[in-house]
């Protein structure tokens, strides 16, 4: 039962979205449902209408789903503040209760008023277009390597070896294609493929160098490509996906984000070993992951750590990459926290021996016959 809605009763607007509509409820500061409606998606404007009619300050609760920017977007506009629900948390909260759109967005804007909301970071939209930038590169990427194997494959198909050269698509490689004796339609479809080909590559150029005069112009970017295995698309690519680095208290925090941080896995007294947990930013993963092998090979620091977890699991080779990768992600908090660039070999340590500029070595102890005898002690000094 609805109850009538007054001017300032809204406490928090609870949204539980859907592809093609929301179901929506606003409630008061008692949890009791003011309003209950269902906002059709096919015009924004029934979803600022919908909104607008509340006070500004409300608090907005969303889940994150696929579609919540543009929704989140409108909320703003109209002086609302949007909220973010980590799906994953909010599901597990009301496991085993009724299920519903409308019980849903209860559920949702209930656990906000009781502050057990699961917020999640909603990212403003100017980390939203870096990470559009750098996810459709990353797409574009994906599709050129698998176009790139498909065109190995059709010429394995028709007795063509390719591996006579270095990169069968660098100039030697094309210009051998254009030699290949092959009949009409296999000619149609390798040329067909190739087009593609040329056309994928040309689009990521034009997002390289649209992410590269970015860079250019972004101090903590500098600050990253100081990271060995970094370079500006993954500086790029890692500051897209973290937003903004203030909201880790510490590089603990941002390894747990980014997938690098071993999860323990123990249940009556049985240790299964550690592990990375799936809920986490993928794509920061895998930047860092991508980032793991020219750390590896320029850094003797990163090769060393490498070297060290490998001969320690040896059953589990990976263990060493993701160690590589943790240490990266810290390291990049620390970064752009104190902002300094990374070195190789860290300064000494203030008030250290080093930073003094005296030896780190004790002076030899004497020998035991040389040593004056020590005087008795009382029973209350020793």
């Amino acid at each position: 039962m609805e109850a009538a809605v007054g001017a300032g009763d809204v406490a928090v607007v609870s949204l539980d979205l859907h592809k093609k509509f929301s179901r929506a409820v606003a409630m008061n500061a008692d949890a009791v449902v003011l309003k209950d409606v269902r906002v059709m998606h096919d015009d924004r404007q029934e979803m600022e209408r919908f909104l607008e009619q509340f006070e500004r300050g409300t608090d907005v609760v969303i889940e994150a789903t696929f579609n919540w920017p543009w929704i989140a977007d409108i909320a703003t506009k109209c002086g609302l503040h949007a909220h973010l629900g980590d799906p994953m948390r909010l599901k597990n909260q009301r496991k085993g209760l009724p299920k519903s759109d409308r019980k849903d967005a209860i559920g949702a804007g209930t656990l906000w008023l009781r502050k057990m909301f699961p917020e999640a970071y909603l990212a403003p939209p100017d980390v939203r277009n870096m990470r559009a930038v750098f996810r459709m590169r990353v797409l574009f990427v994906r599709m050129r390597t698998a176009l790139k194997n498909n065109i190995h494959a059709q010429l394995f198909k028709l007795g063509v070896n390719t591996d006579e050269t270095s990169d069968a698509f660098a100039d030697a490689g094309r210009w051998a294609m254009t030699r290949l004796d092959l009949d009409d339609a296999s000619r149609t479809e390798l040329h067909r493929k190739l087009g593609l080909l040329d056309d994928l590559m040309h689009h990521i150029a034009k997002l390289d160098k649209s992410i590269k005069d970015e860079v250019r112009s972004n101090e903590d970017a500098k600050l990253l490509d100081t990271l060995p295995g970094f370079a500006e698309i993954t500086s790029h690519g890692f500051l897209a996906e973290i937003g903004t680095v203030t909201r880790f208290p510490n590089g603990r925090a941002l390894a747990a984000y980014g997938g690098g941080l071993p999860l323990d896995n123990e249940s009556a007294d049985q240790d299964h070993g550690k592990h990375t947990g799936w809920h986490c930013n993928r794509f920061l993963r895998w930047i860092t992951l991508e980032a793991v092998n020219g750390a590896v090979h320029k850094s003797p620091r990163m090769k060393s750590l490498y070297e060290r977890v490998k001969r320690r699991n040896k059953n589990a080779p990976g263990m060493a990459r993701v160690a590589v990768v943790r240490e990266l992600q810290e390291l990049a908090h620390l970064l752009l926290t104190r902002r300094v660039p990374y070195m190789e070999t860290p300064p000494a340590r203030p008030g250290s021996r080093a930073a003094q500029g005296t030896s780190d070595r004790r002076p030899a102890r004497p020998p035991q016959s040389s040593r004056a005898p020590r005087p008795a002690q009382s029973s209350l000094e020793q």
